[in-house]
This record gives structure tokens, sequence and C-alpha cells, in this order.
């Protein structure tokens, strides 16, 4: 049996932006991402105290799935729509369950 991978992509907006970045991510991964073999979780979440701060927080069923996700050429093009709203590029780290 594959072991589920999580993934935390945080993302620094620019302050005149979180809106439009939401809507953004929403529009071209969100939606089309959750609909992929082995997404389980593919949710877009901004801080509380800092709007200017989202995470992204997946879950994948097996790494080959994710694999499959990052190969797909609509990300590269989304996340280049994405650049002009962002600060910095994005922090992405992965996990595995550690029980």
């Amino acid at each position: 049996m594959s072991e589920r991978i999580h993934v935390v992509a945080s993302f620094a907006v620019s302050p005149e932006s979180p809106a439009e970045f939401s809507a953004l991510v929403n529009r071209l991964l969100v939606g089309p991402t959750q609909a992929e073999p082995g997404c389980i979780r593919y949710e877009l979440c901004q801080d509380c105290a800092e709007p200017t701060s989202f995470v992204m927080l997946e879950t994948w069923a097996s790494e080959s799935d994710l694999d499959a996700h990052l190969a797909q050429p609509g990300l590269a093009a989304a996340l280049d729509e994405l650049r002009p709203f962002v600060t910095a590029a994005p922090v992405v780290s992965r996990y595995r369950n550690s029980g």
C-alpha cells in the first residue's frame, strides 16, 4: 500500500493582490486539481492575522500521484499566471505520516 504524501506550499502575496490571487488560484488550480487521480485534499487557506500569507494544503494518495500532478502542463502555466501577484517564490514542503 502506498503512503500518503502531504504538501504545504506557502505563498507571500503583494498587499494589493490577496483577493485576485485567491480567485485565480481557486479558478486555475483548486477545482481542476481536486479532480485529479489520487488527490485527497487540495485547499487554499489564508492566514487570519496576515491576509497576504497563504498556504496550499495538499494530501495525495501516493508520491506517484503527486508526481503526476506536478508533471501536469497546466500547473506550470497556472504558476506563471500567479507570478505577478506574489512577492517571492513559494516555499514547498513534503511530509509523510510519522506513525
